[in-house]
């Protein structure tokens, strides 16, 4: 039997089974005709919509990470992640609550599993859409495995469907690294079967080439479980299968080409000199939103990138998303799905309360969420050690004026990618001023992968290279060129400055002490991911797979002890405590010493 099926366990067989009524996924009359599989596969995408699963994504990958403090009456009511932001991991905290990605890790191994079966019985299901069908789940069941290993490290892992009581017995953790290596060995296997692309959907919420799994998807996640697992080379193959498949779009879509004429569009940004890398993927450079829109009365504008990608003026779904999942509410509209915990956690614009079937989702009156800005993040223009004034994603990530009454500080503290809508920023210096439009903010989507976080994965496994022989006789300083040049472009796009060529000032700059060494180069490629990716649930698993690649929690030492928390001491303690409940359901499953070993009264944590 495979190690795993303790997911029924957590919170006993019954609640798991109620999540899918074991008379509908098991009856044979259901598993018939393509329209079934088609019902159950958008059935699991809704399920990664719940708000139980994205507040999993924002919690394991943010809250203990150094991007947010606690914020508006987090520590009356959500006492959990104000624990959690203090390093006091509690058994009994609910985010220790796996279920969520267990039931969707089981509805995908149904649906694998009697893919075959509605092959056999419905002409209109091919082999080829069975295969495609299976490839879009085996990625879902593999991202979700992958969180998990991110937050618990050992856990149970099943690739078998649980459809019945009997089915669901107790079993032992499976090691973390020997899942990552299972996992990349599944998708290795499937990812050809995918689709390249969908055909073009009407609805302009929804784009089925970045809300639904695609090979680059696929690519993607295996890019990221290689660099987690320390196959570099692989990694880097990965990622170019993504980047090239991006260049290939931008160049034969007529939205995009011509080089993208409008300011609006991706333009290719490169490195003005090292180009060596970008030949050999015999591309000119890489397809990104300039944050530069356009001249005012006000002055130069900037924020574009943002606007695209986020949604702000937009609805999400830019081009530079490889996958995300798409939240459709606006005002006044009845058939929706709400992306509640982006609006609790980090905020919402609205100026009253909203409510869902007379349940009050989050509240009004400007609320400034759960979870704001670290200060260290706020503060960082008076200090220009992490954002230079002319990096435009300080203003859009936290939403700072940077004008001589505050001194560089932030206005306010919320997460501006998500907690309101940053439509510009207006001038640049001392004189940089922000202009928002605030709307519905429930709609907003969140994005698991897009171009610049698969450049920067490449960027971070060509460093970890520099020190062996390319294939193709790549030198030291070779990799760490074009580690340099990836990292450098990413920067670039994001500098406000009306040119597309040439310097800026502000950005990144090739200097020998960045260029010139593995440990240099580390640190760039760390605080630009940061940077880039701030508050979209990457930081504390970039923090904990530094850690997984030293064996050690001596990387974590870069987050400080936030609201009288202390950095884990260990490298177990950089994982979460298993859920209590499970632990007394499941006797094969045994805590963490770093949380008291194997008691299972709950009464035990981190600080203990």
């Amino acid at each position: 039997m495979l190690a795993g099926v303790t997911c029924v366990a957590m919170s006993g067989c019954g609640d798991f089974l109620e999540i899918e009524p074991k008379n509908f996924v098991s009856e044979d009359n259901f598993w018939n005709e393509k329209t079934d599989i088609d019902q159950m596969v958008t059935g699991t995408y809704v399920k990664m919509q719940e708000d139980a699963f994205i507040r999993r994504c924002i919690v394991w990958g943010e809250v203990r990470g150094d991007n947010v403090l606690a914020g508006s009456e987090c520590d009356t009511k959500a006492v959990d992640i104000y624990r959690t932001i203090k390093e006091d991991l509690l058994s009994t905290n609910q985010f220790t609550n796996w279920q969520p990605f267990y039931s969707v890790i089981n509805q995908c191994n149904i649906i694998i599993g009697r893919s075959p079966e509605v092959n056999q019985k419905a002409p209109a299901y091919t082999y080829s859409d069975m295969l495609a069908t299976q490839a879009e789940m085996s990625f879902i069941r593999d991202l979700c495995y992958f969180y998990l290993v991110r937050t618990f490290k050992d856990v149970p892992y099943y690739t078998n469907a649980i459809q019945s009581d009997d089915e669901a017995v107790p079993m032992a953790a499976t090691d973390g690294d020997i899942i990552v290596k299972a996992l990349i060995a599944d998708l290795q296997s499937v990812v050809k079967n995918a689709l390249k692309a969908y055909p073009k959907n009407t609805d302009p919420r929804f784009n089925s080439n970045c809300n639904r799994v695609t090979q680059s998807a696929i690519y993607a996640l295996l890019a990221d479980l290689c660099l987690w697992d320390g196959q570099y080379e692989k990694c880097a193959e990965y990622a170019d299968s993504v980047i090239v498949r991006k260049c290939y779009e931008y160049e034969t879509s007529s939205e995009y080409s011509g080089l993208a004429a409008g300011n609006s569009m991706p333009k290719y940004f490169k490195h003005p000199t090292l180009d060596t890398e970008l030949a050999r993927l015999k591309v000119s450079g890489y397809p990104l939103y300039p944050c530069y829109i356009g001249s005012t009365g006000d002055g130069e504008t900037y924020g574009n990138d943002f606007n695209r990608i986020f949604g702000m003026v937009y609805d999400g779904n830019s081009f530079e998303s490889i996958f995300e999942l798409a939240f459709t509410h606006t005002e006044g509209q009845t058939n929706y799905l709400s992306n509640v915990s982006v609006a609790e956690l980090y905020g919402n614009s609205r100026s009253s309360d909203y409510k869902i079937n007379n349940q009050t989702i989050y509240r009004g009156n400007n609320f400034s969420g759960f979870l704001n800005a670290h200060e260290s993040v706020t503060n960082e223009l008076k200090t220009n050690t992490l954002f230079t004034e002319k990096d435009c994603r300080y203003y859009m990530n936290v939403g700072g004026d940077r004008t001589a009454s505050t001194g560089g500080g932030a206005s306010q503290a919320n997460p501006a990618k998500y907690a309101y809508y940053v439509r510009q920023v207006v001038g640049t210096g001392s004189n940089a001023k922000m202009f928002n439009s605030f709307s519905s903010v429930s709609s907003g989507n969140w994005i698991f992968y897009r171009l610049t976080d698969v450049m920067l994965m490449k960027a971070e496994a060509l460093i970890e290279l520099a020190n062996q022989e390319g294939p193709e006789g790549e030198t030291y300083k070779e990799r760490l060129d074009n580690a340099f040049a990836l990292i450098y472009t990413v920067n670039r796009r994001s500098i406000m400055t009306s040119q597309f060529s040439g310097s800026a000032p502000g950005e990144l700059k090739q200097t020998a002490k960045e260029n010139s060494d593995v440990p240099s180069l580390r640190k760039l490629c760390m605080e630009e991911r940061r940077r880039e990716l701030m508050f979209e649930g990457k930081r504390w698993f970039d923090v904990v797979r530094r850690c997984h690649r030293e064996g050690n929690a001596s990387y974590a030492k870069v987050i400080p002890g936030k609201n009288g928390g202390a950095t884990p001491a260990s490298y177990e303690g950089l994982f979460w405590p298993y859920n209590k409940n499970e632990l007394k359901n499941n006797p094969l499953l045994k805590q963490k010493e770093y949380y008291g070993g194997s008691d299972t009264d709950g009464n035990y944590s981190s600080t203990k």
